[in-house]
């Protein structure tokens, strides 16, 4: 029997999954585990890419399908009733695990803590493309570590279910506690969670956490985040009536402000970046002929990226449009690979400075002058500034300031050597004036009859000799 059964639920996950299941099958551990893999009637790729994996791994992956969409909290509760190992380990199928040891950790951790039949980990977040945008996001503060029932169920926090590790049986004591018909299955699993066991923790970054823009719990659309919210707040109120505190009524109008505070500051998600949605447009032209869209490469944008493209040899210049929408660059290159030699643009509608290329208005261009180059063999390289997390070591603001920093640091050095050079050309000046001053001198004494007319005995004498 296995030791872990490690369960990933799928729905239209079809982009993502085999990131998760790889992940699952490079785990190093000292005791069997069990991969099962469910999938909620998919409408996506995702159905033939789980077949493809259960006929390579017959002996390590299991798979169910359900015939209708069943939605997350039923499919969970079911599946979890065929795990046949001592503990279950939960992932999501757009999340994925980094750490190949992370079971084994985490089975260790459970065994040397008696009081717990919970873990949970450290993880990351990537955006839907793979951009990282937060590491270690728990020791960073970027979400809370709660660690009570009490902090789970007024702050409507996470704990991150894709690292979790249960107690089998503990889970399926717990799923008949919760209402499969919740706004998220995992909130209802916490507090039931937090009620009957402690929570350990592992520090270690084992798991990413991929936030999507379209998912239910990120959703762009206002109406289904504030209908999520009411729906959580349900949830909390529900909760406080099964397992009753003394300060009820109080904890009740917390509640309620937050959730109107919540809703509002959700709002604030229509800024968040596009980018993810944008391409990389390549036009290109033969001599006298204006761009069209007959003549074009298209490339999704991404956070960085590097791409190899052939034109026809008769192609005498080319446009790149990087995305539609106001963006900014720490590196733009476009680089001939015959002579590995890099052509800079002969037009932009952006700001160059130094490398960066700043693009403040829509529909970022770059224009290029090939018709001196032979081979139309080319590779386009860029780099974008984070602009969408603060935190973000990249983001474009820190980086600008640190380069802002260290220009005044070398306008400091700089005026330093100005005082010297002003001390210096005080000198010169002295000794300038001195010198004109001996030079007026020494003419006064030469052109004076006291000077010449002795001279001119003396040289008279000489000729005579």
């Amino acid at each position: 029997m296995p030791k872990v059964s490690v369960i990933c639920t799928n729905y239209n996950k079809g982009k993502w999954i085999a990131d998760a299941i790889d992940s699952f099958l490079r785990q190093k551990t000292t005791f069997e585990f069990e991969i099962i893999l469910v999938d909620d009637c998919s409408t996506d790729e995702s159905v033939d890419i789980i077949r493809d994996y259960e006929r390579r791994y017959p002996e390590q992956i299991r798979t169910f399908f359900n015939a209708e969409n069943q939605g997350i909290a039923k499919t969970w509760v079911a599946i979890c009733k065929k795990a046949r190992g001592q503990y279950i380990a939960r992932c999501d199928g757009d999340d994925y695990w980094i750490d190949d040891e992370k079971l084994q950790k985490q089975v260790d951790l459970l065994e040397s803590s008696p009081n717990s039949r919970w873990s949970n980990t450290e993880f990351n977040m990537v955006d839907s493309i793979g951009r990282t945008t937060q590491v270690e996001v728990f020791k960073n503060q970027v979400i809370p570590l709660l660690t009570s029932y009490e902090e789970m169920l007024v702050l409507k926090g996470m704990t991150m279910a894709s690292t979790w590790l249960v107690d089998a049986d503990l889970m399926r004591e717990v799923n008949n506690l919760i209402d499969v018909n919740t706004a998220d299955d995992t909130f209802d699993i916490q507090l039931e969670l937090f009620r009957k066991t402690k929570l350990s923790f592992l520090p270690d970054s084992t798991t990413v956490y991929r936030m999507d823009p379209e998912s239910d719990s990120r959703t762009q659309d206002n109406v289904r985040l504030q209908k999520r919210f009411e729906r959580l707040l349900q949830t909390q109120l529900n909760y406080l009536e099964k397992y009753p505190l003394n300060y009820h009524r109080a904890l009740e109008l917390l509640l309620r402000q937050d959730n109107h505070f919540e809703i509002a500051l959700s709002r604030k998600s229509e800024l968040i970046s596009q980018i993810d949605k944008q391409y990389v447009t390549i036009y290109f032209a033969r001599k006298d002929e204006n761009f069209s869209q007959e003549l074009v490469l298209e490339f999704p944008l991404k956070y960085q990226d590097n791409f190899t493209f052939d034109l026809p040899e008769d192609i005498s210049q080319l446009r790149i449009d990087l995305s539609e929408i106001p963006s900014f660059y720490q590196k733009v290159s476009l680089i001939t690979n015959e002579f590995r030699t890099e052509i800079l643009p002969s037009f932009t509608n952006g700001t160059l400075i130094g490398n960066y290329v700043m693009f403040t208005e829509s529909d970022p261009q770059l224009i290029y002058d090939i018709s001196k180059i032979e081979k139309k063999n080319f590779t386009l390289s860029y780099s974008m500034f984070n602009v969408d997390n603060i935190n973000s070591a990249d983001f474009v603001a820190k980086i600008l300031t640190q380069n802002l920093l260290e220009a005044s640091q070398k306008i400091n050095n700089l005026n330093s050597y100005k005082v010297q050079f002003e001390i210096a050309d005080q000198e010169r000046l002295y000794y300038k004036t001195a010198l004109e001053e001996m030079v007026v001198r020494y003419n006064s004494v030469t052109h004076s009859r006291r000077w010449t007319i002795p001279t001119k005995i003396i040289n008279f004498f000489r000729r005579k000799k």
